[in-house]
């Protein structure tokens, strides 16, 4: 991280806000029972895992996600005592690691349950894990129509405490049908682990789109993830901004060309502005010719290629000046650029550009 010029402004108060919509959405539908884990996997999508985290237990969070078990051991590490589920399982040599951070993975195959087991035995310990069941997406989990020998072996392994069961919906956004189809058939296979294990396990299936728009799919916990960073819905405040500055200013001709591969020449005399900022930093290369920045609350359009480490912005007419701040990212002055539209801009999607800028650029966090 050597770009000491562009920086990743994170708002503390807009994440413990979009969790306040995440908990007021599921009192309307007489769900705050439903316990909320708070998915900080990727370096909470770019904005800053530890620091996200410690925000989130403040505001009371019920528990954090990670993808894996590297991620909950630096939480640990941090001083993090809240819950911490690892979403991605347990890896052949990670079980030992699992137990001393006390750690709930969601297992997916026999052979994580068989090693898992095994480990803490070995150690007298007995260790809270979920099942992971593919519903349809095709990922990770054990198929929920070939669960049958799994819910055979299960009581074999004594020193695992099963306490819940969860999936991942595949298509929550576009289809209705097989986000019901997910339900219906997570709602099975629940119902039959239950009776096999002869107890109630935590039930938990719901992401962003999930949340907001199917209302049966709350069960016993929720897991939002981009909506604690101010996307997925209507209501929620980005919790990301950022800015850069220009480092150089010059008029250029008219038919002059622009950046590399000359793909932009100049169509009159213009005053060329450059910012350090380029694909090293995770602005994507897909946005050359076509993205803008915002400068003094006016839009500033990108001249030619986004090059590795520099931009160069049309600012004619503007009364721009070196060292002046720039907007990449956020909202400044009446000029609003979002990860949403960034990602319109680039063929991509909002977690895409928040994981990409949020974890190449030094953060403000405040």
């Amino acid at each position: 991280m050597n770009n000491t010029y562009t920086y990743a402004h994170i708002s503390a108060q807009a994440i413990v806000e979009n969790l306040g919509v995440v908990r007021k959405h599921l009192s309307r539908y007489n769900h705050a029972g439903a316990t909320v884990m708070a998915v900080v996997k990727s370096n909470a999508y770019g904005h800053g895992m530890i620091a996200v985290s410690g925000t989130l237990v403040k505001a009371g969070i019920d528990a954090l996600g990670v993808a894996f078990i590297r991620e909950g051991i630096v939480l640990r590490d941090a001083g993090i005592r809240a819950p911490v589920y690892v979403l991605s399982g347990v890896q052949s040599g990670e079980e030992e690691s699992v137990i001393n951070n006390a750690l709930t993975p969601l297992l997916y195959n026999k052979e994580q349950v068989r090693a898992l087991n095994s480990a803490a035995e070995k150690k007298g310990v007995h260790i809270d894990i979920h099942l992971k069941i593919d519903t349809g997406m095709g990922r990770l989990g054990f198929v929920y129509n070939e669960i049958d020998d799994l819910a055979k072996i299960l009581p074999r392994f004594s020193h695992l405490s099963i306490t819940g069961v969860a999936t991942h919906i595949a298509d929550a956004a576009h289809s209705i049908y097989f986000t019901k189809l997910q339900i219906q058939r997570f709602k099975k296979v629940r119902a039959f682990l239950e009776s096999c294990l002869s107890r109630r396990l935590t039930a938990h299936i719901a992401n962003t789109d999930t949340l907001f728009h199917y209302p049966e799919s709350h069960f016993d916990m929720v897991r939002p993830g981009i909506s604690l960073y101010g996307y997925g819905k209507k209501g929620l405040t980005p919790a990301m901004e950022i800015f850069s500055r220009l480092i150089s200013i010059k008029t250029l001709k008219k038919g002059h060309p622009v950046s590399y591969g000359r793909t932009y020449r100049l169509k009159h005399d213009t005053r060329v502005g450059v910012i350090p900022v380029g694909y090293a930093d995770g602005y994507s290369r897909l946005l050359s010719n076509t993205g803008f920045a915002g400068i003094h609350g006016k839009k500033a359009h990108i001249l030619g290629r986004v090059t590795m480490n520099h931009i160069m912005l049309d600012i004619d007419g503007m009364n721009a000046r070196i060292g002046d701040k720039v907007l990449i990212m956020g909202r400044d002055k009446g000029i609003y650029i979002g990860a949403d539209t960034i990602a319109a801009q680039s063929s991509t999607i909002s977690y895409e550009v928040l994981c990409n800028l949020g974890s190449h650029l030094k953060h403000i966090y405040e």
